[in-house]
């Protein structure tokens, strides 16, 4: 008996330490293929893993791999072998624990698409880097769907049948895993980056030149739909119940977001932090980061979709696309910059911004911050946008509500709309307001001017009236009422970043014209 006990408290030791080094554990490991007839082979080779076998489609294009765990450290490499004929490679991780890669992620010998799904969630450290031929897909979903088929990250797969490009993702669980991004993944020219989780922050970069980045959060119990196969831009999300079909169920736990910054990505510089009570922040600003939210980051692109179920935030980023930009928030779309860093929103055409709660923007106090597009510019909300910015738009510029009526903004220090076409919203509330606009300006409702605004590069300047008389505009020193409206030119915005895919801002300059100025009641308090 005495014997027994000691054996069995032997092994009692054993199952401690095993929990509390398991996530030791799974960061000192790299990667290892799952014992589940997948045929997944890794070989090591110094520090770079080669990832060959695997399950081919009927098709002979998909080439599928399983995972029991998928991290690198520092310095390590995942090679996946592919060929001419192999179209889409993705892997699964089933083991249960979130893949820490801090480490380069290639593919090579083929141009294929590479997608990874692990449901416990991915993070990629300060080092992690892409050298894959074709687009890059991350997903903590619980599928991929392939028509009515779908590859499962949990249980059996009908390979066989997954034929064609991927036709969606499956989000069966409540509450996937997150995606975390401090590296700084890069695609090649024309390829897509598509990061799909319960809750994705990226305060690192992503950059997809001549392609599209799509970041978005998706709450459980749904598909992300591609209405056209292999095309992320084209996504969907609606209940998976509509799908005809599911994924397997995925039994295993997942890892929450403070646990998986505090023990599976300890050590790893993040811009996340847990604070005393548990709550996840950005260390820079210290804005709460909860579950459906997105962190915007660097992102560089064609175009762009960024989609929050809750909150999308943008600290100090710098946003930058040829074409169009799309901003979606659940809840609120919440904008800061710093003294020392700007937040910039730059659209090469249309540039859309939907808070559903709310628009919370403030980003006045670097020279260089401000929202740009050489498009229409629409801020839409069913509530007040708050909108303490510079805007400059070569197209129109539009507040509105949710269901496309005329939306109202508030903005208590310094707001400046510039744009080529017209300029509309239906009422206002806050410091001076200044409005240069090539088309008309139509303000229905009332503008109540509170106080003069208060930061340092406000506008100030005389402007000679049709008549001769001169006119000292100082919104700074008094509560003022700017609109002007058929302008010809007011100022080319200052272009950030580098690369041949960004191009040069257009002029904001056209034809003087006629256009009117249509406002409703006016309010102001001892200004002009």
């Amino acid at each position: 008996m005495l014997s027994l006990l000691k054996r069995m408290s032997q092994l009692l030791i054993v199952l401690v330490l095993a929990g509390v080094f398991g996530w030791e554990r799974v960061r000192a490991q790299s990667i290892v293929p799952a014992g589940d007839g997948t045929g997944t082979i890794v070989t090591p080779n110094g520090q770079r893993f080669d990832i060959n076998g695997g399950s081919l489609s009927g098709d002979g294009t998909n080439l599928f791999h399983s995972f029991e765990q998928f991290g690198l450290s520092q310095g390590e490499i995942a090679n996946f072998l592919s060929n001419p004929q192999i179209q889409n490679i993705l892997g699964r991780i089933v083991g249960g624990d979130p893949s820490i890669i801090n480490g380069l992620i290639q593919v090579t010998g083929g141009n294929s698409h590479l997608f990874l799904m692990n449901p416990s969630g991915f993070v990629f450290g300060a080092n992690a880097q892409l050298q894959v031929p074709g687009s890059f897909t991350v997903t903590t979903g619980d599928g991929i769907q392939f028509g009515s088929n779908w590859f499962s990250a949990g249980g059996g797969n009908d390979f066989e049948a997954l034929v064609g490009n991927p036709t969606g993702f499956g989000f069966a669980i409540a509450q996937s895993g997150a995606i975390i991004n401090a590296g700084n993944l890069v695609v090649g020219s024309g390829q897509d980056l598509t990061l799909l989780g319960g809750t994705v922050v990226n305060t690192g970069q992503l950059s997809a030149p001549g392609g599209e980045v799509i970041v978005t959060a998706v709450p459980g119990g749904n598909r992300v739909r591609l209405t056209v196969p292999g095309n992320v831009l084209s996504l969907e999300i609606e209940p998976i119940a509509l799908s005809g079909s599911q994924p397997n169920d995925w039994k295993l736990p997942i890892t929450a977001l403070p646990t998986l910054l505090t023990v599976g990505a300890s050590g790893l510089d993040t811009g996340l932090a847990a604070n005393a009570g548990g709550q996840v922040v950005l260390t820079e600003s210290g804005l709460p980061v909860g579950e459906g939210d997105v962190v915007a980051g660097d992102v560089t692109a064609q175009t762009a979709v960024l989609a929050a179920n809750q909150n999308l935030t943008l600290v100090e980023s710098q946003l930058q696309t040829t074409g169009d930009l799309n901003l979606l928030a659940g809840d609120t779309v919440r904008m800061r910059d710093s003294v020392t860093n700007p937040v910039r929103v730059q659209a090469g055409e249309e540039l859309i911004v939907q808070g559903n709660q709310g628009v919370d923007i403030f980003a006045l106090n670097h020279p260089q911050s401000g929202l740009l597009s050489g498009g229409d510019m629409v801020l839409r909300s069913a509530n007040t946008v708050g909108g303490d910015a510079h805007y400059t738009t070569g197209g129109n510029f539009r507040i509105e509500q949710l269901d496309g009526s005329l939306g109202n903004l508030f903005s208590p220090y310094d707001p400046v709309v510039r744009a080529s076409g017209d300029v509309s919203f239906d009422s206002y509330t806050g410091a001076s307001l200044h409005i240069f606009a090539g088309g008309s300006v139509t303000i229905p409702g009332t503008i109540t001017i509170t106080g003069p605004d208060t930061v340092a590069n406000s506008i100030q300047e005389n402007v000679t009236l049709s008549d001769g008389t001169v006119v000292a505009i100082d919104g700074n020193a008094q509560p003022t009422l700017d609109i002007r409206a058929g302008t010809t030119a007011f100022g080319t915005p200052q272009i950030i970043g580098t690369g041949t895919f960004i191009p040069g801002f257009p002029c904001i300059c056209g034809t003087a014209t006629s256009a009117d100025i249509t406002l409703g009641r006016i309010i102001t308090n001892g200004g002009n």
